[in-house]
């Protein structure tokens, strides 16, 4: 039943989910030409898209260091702009709305990891690539993320967009040179056969990555801002830039993690440039005109609020009516963008501008259908225009507000089926673990699912999830404390220390961000944060005491379990040392010594290379011997459990769960490595203190283990945001030629590291003693509902909060992502980590 209930509840959280974010409908066919007084105003385009390109990447002094596009920008040669990126800020759905000038759809920012799926692609919908392609028959030759490439195949004929192609994988953020080299590469031909095309498009992704890796005030993006520059001053001086426009443009920002995907003002603040001797011309952009010389000296950015608002402020989707007007084209039938008024001054007379207009007014007329925008177009003088301007603007805010179908047959069924397998898991907990609504451990329960149930109304709630755990946490230790009137005290204290250490190691929050938060500090204290990973890693690595019998004499045993547990140990520690030296991390001159000398033996590394080369060549193999030793552990242990005629589960069960914590280390960034040593000690005096006062109570430990996986997520630096998914360890061990689905497993890993770990703490409660296997059968299945009643009253609530407030301002910034990360809490977390590892470890005992 229990097996049961799992499977319907995700089923239907994920048809919800399906009804929730369905794909767009959107007109079909390609806009035809309006003819348009005068030739196009330029003949050739470049477009230059640097992969997370913030705002004050290019324009801000403190930062920037695109000296030559500064150059242009100060002689009037560049017209700058902020251009808004509507969340999802992740690549595939701002690549949309800068091609098709729509508005993004949410589930594109899942099936931007999806590197087999096609129905993300473009091929049957008007775009500004399609229309300079078949109606202004221009040659289109494409180099960098092959994202494009997903988005524009070739069509039903066998007609491709591109004449030339090259694409390069954007997943893997392990490398920040390669994959630029690969696009500027091609920049040599190109100059050369610059009469045959019209169209060149690159897409650097060297910038993103060294933000996902490292941030976005890393030693290495002053180098990337150079190379970009210079890529940009070559094209420019060899091109025919009077009658060329060149585009220079981020696809969205980043946050101050170097992360993307949701909504705060560094993430949706791409920087935006246009580049032509013919802008020079004309009057810069008024905002423009107030900065004499760039970078931007008087720095606009509030130090509290952090806008990113640099010059003019535009919506990225803006560039897809701008493009096609310049060129004389029809603008793409689901463009919701308004045209950049500045460029209007490039059309001429008055006649031409209305023209170009018009043809802006009546395709927005057509997406919104309303029949008395035709009467109220009327442009007699240039004062008129920014009025038509104006209303132009309130209509594309009233169009993307409309622009999501929802499915609600779908949700409406899938929402009754959650109700119908919530009150069904509410009978099954009742009726296994046989305990009263009255009982403290079901009052703890149920006010924790209530509460957290109803705070996902709010959407700064959900923002600040953390704060509700924290506080549950808090309340339950000092309940424990009065219910034991004080008895352990000291024991009580010190968990409650470790607590409160874990919660400041990092910014967990998405409203409120803290400077001095102690990963903060250990990153600019690398000897200090080193020394304590390697007291951390020799604690945890060899704190094999848990579930040991104390007549334990079986000498093999105990020394497969030494030689294991150093093995992955050592290699563990040399493998984050050796991660931090590739990556220009600093690291105690001794344990460079010891990474070299460790490449050396186990990898039997040339030691006539120099070091540089020994350690950076020793990355990859590194991380592959230690997944090799940890399966070849786990396997064996799993075959002595089998065969052994003494059967000790709760002993294989804390031993396996002692080599998958260092596993976890493993996935785990450096300057987080630290947590687990807390974690080790508020394991063990929980442990502890269930076994004095509370008799090893199963239940109790299940549901004391509940906010602690929360709680110690979101204090790893999760939220409930998709711009915190860290990448970084979700490439461990992996070539540029990787598997997706190993990648998403490992970075699942790396992000519920914690989560795991305390998933497995009643373990050491449910399957201590000799019970018979069948009884450990029946504790599993009990152990099992309280997360179940925990997530089903929660997604009640969540579900029914989408529904309800599906119309509300942060309805895609803020509820959208929870429910995501929902449906990886009951499915991953729920599903694959309370489930599998418990089930597999059981058969073979």
């Amino acid at each position: 039943m229990l097996l049961l209930l799992v499977l319907a509840h995700a089923i239907a959280v994920l048809l919800f989910g399906c009804g929730f974010f369905p794909q767009k409908k959107v007109l079909d066919g390609h806009a035809e030409l309006t003819p348009l007084n005068g030739p196009p105003v330029f003949d050739k385009l470049v477009i230059v898209v640097i992969d997370a390109l913030r705002s004050d990447f290019l324009f801000d002094k403190s930062i920037s260091h695109f000296d030559f596009i500064h150059e242009k920008l100060t002689e009037g040669s560049a017209w700058g702009f902020t251009a808004y990126s509507n969340p999802p800020t992740v690549t595939l759905p701002r690549l949309k709305g800068i091609t098709t000038g729509s508005t993004p759809n949410f589930l594109d920012a899942i099936l931007n990891v999806a590197e087999d799926d096609t129905s993300s692609s473009l091929a049957n919908q008007d775009s500004w690539l399609w229309q300079f392609r078949h109606t202004g028959n221009k040659r289109l030759r494409f180099f960098g993320d092959d994202t494009w490439l997903k988005l524009f195949p070739s069509d039903a004929n066998g007609t491709a967009i591109f004449d030339e192609v090259e694409g390069t994988n954007s997943f893997f953020v392990s490398d920040f040179t390669q994959v630029d080299l690969n696009v500027t590469r091609h920049i040599e031909k190109q100059l050369k056969d610059k009469r045959d095309w019209d169209v060149l498009i690159l897409h650097y992704l060297g910038l993103d990555h060294i933000g996902h890796k490292d941030g976005p005030y890393s030693r290495f993006m002053a180098p990337k801002h150079e190379e970009m520059d210079t890529i940009v001053q070559k094209l420019y001086q060899n091109l025919n830039m009077d009658k060329t426009l060149m585009v220079v443009m981020g696809d969205h920002g980043m946050n101050d993690l170097g992360n993307h995907g949701g909504s705060s003002a560094g993430e949706t603040s791409a920087g935006l440039v246009f580049l032509s001797n013919k802008l020079k011309k004309f009057e810069p952009p008024a905002n423009q005109a107030v900065h004499k010389h760039f970078p931007i000296e008087d720095k606009p950015i509030d130090n509290e609020e952090k806008t990113f608002r640099y010059l003019t402020n535009i919506q990225q989707i803006d560039i897809v009516p701008t493009l096609s007007s310049l060129f004389g084209l029809p603008i793409p039938k689901n463009n919701v963008g308004v045209l950049i008024p500045e460029f209007l001054k490039l059309f001429g007379k008055l006649n031409n501008k209305k023209n170009v207009i018009k043809q802006n007014w009546e395709q927005l007329f057509h997406l919104s259908k309303d029949a008395s925008l035709l009467d109220r177009f009327d442009i007699s003088k240039e004062d008129d225009i920014k009025g038509i301007i104006e209303i132009m603007r309130g209509l594309q805010g009233e169009i993307a507000k409309t622009a999501t179908n929802y499915n609600y047959t779908l949700l409406i069924a899938s929402y009754i089926s959650v109700l119908i397998i919530t009150l069904l898991t509410y009978y099954m907990f009742f009726k296994t673990e046989k305990v009263s609504l009255l009982d403290y451990r079901t009052l703890i329960l149920f006010s924790i699912s209530l509460v957290m149930s109803l705070s996902v109304f709010g959407s700064s709630f959900i923002e600040e999830e953390h704060q509700f755990w924290w506080w549950i946490l808090t309340g339950l230790i000092m309940s424990s404390l009065m219910y034991l009137r004080f008895e352990s005290w000291e024991a009580h204290v010190i968990v409650f220390l470790c607590l409160r250490v874990i919660r400041g190691w990092n910014n967990s929050g998405q409203k409120y961000t803290y400077e001095n938060v102690i990963s903060s500090i250990l990153k600019t204290n690398t000897e200090s944060q080193w020394y304590l990973n390697l007291l951390t890693i020799v604690f945890v690595g060899f704190n094999m005491k848990k579930g040991m019998l104390k007549n334990e004499t079986e000498f093999f045993t105990g020394l497969f379990e030494f030689v294991s547990s150093f093995l992955l140990s050592t290699i563990l520690f040399s493998y984050k040392v050796n991660w931090s030296i590739v990556n220009g991390e600093s690291v105690p001159e001794i344990f460079y010594d010891f990474v070299l000398n460790t490449n050396k033996i186990l990898l039997k590394t040339d030691a006539s290379l120099p070091d540089n080369e020994i350690i950076h060549d020793g990355l990859l193999p590194m991380a592959r011997l230690f997944f090799n030793i940890f399966v070849t552990v786990i396997v064996c242990k799993l075959a002595l459990v089998k065969f052994s005629k003494n059967k000790n589960i709760g002993k294989a069960f804390s031993e396996i769960a002692h080599y998958i914590t260092i596993f976890l280390m493993f996935q785990t960034s450096t300057y987080n490595l630290g947590l687990f040593f807390f974690f080790e000690i508020s394991n063990e005096l929980i442990a502890h203190l269930l076994a004095k006062h509370y008799n090893n109570d199963a239940l109790t430990s299940v549901i004391i283990s509940i906010p602690l996986q929360f709680f110690t997520f979101f204090q790893n630096g999760g939220t409930n945001s998709i711009a915190t998914v860290d990448l970084s360890n979700a490439y461990n061990g992996v070539s540029e030629n990787y598997n997706i689905y190993f990648v998403g497993l490992l970075m699942c890993v790396s992000n519920f590291a914690p989560t795991i770990y305390w998933s497995m703490f009643p373990w050491r409660i449910t399957y201590n003693g000799q019970k018979t296997l069948k009884e450990k059968y029946s504790q599993f299945v009990k152990n099992k509902y309280p997360f179940l009643v925990l997530q089903t009253t929660i997604g009640s609530c969540l579900l029914a909060a989408c529904i309800i407030l599906r119309y509300h301002l942060f309805i895609w910034s803020v509820f959208s992502p929870k429910l995501c990360y929902y449906l990886v809490w009951t499915i991953f977390i729920g599903g694959f980590v309370h489930l599998i590892p418990e089930m597999v470890i059981l058969y073979f005992a």
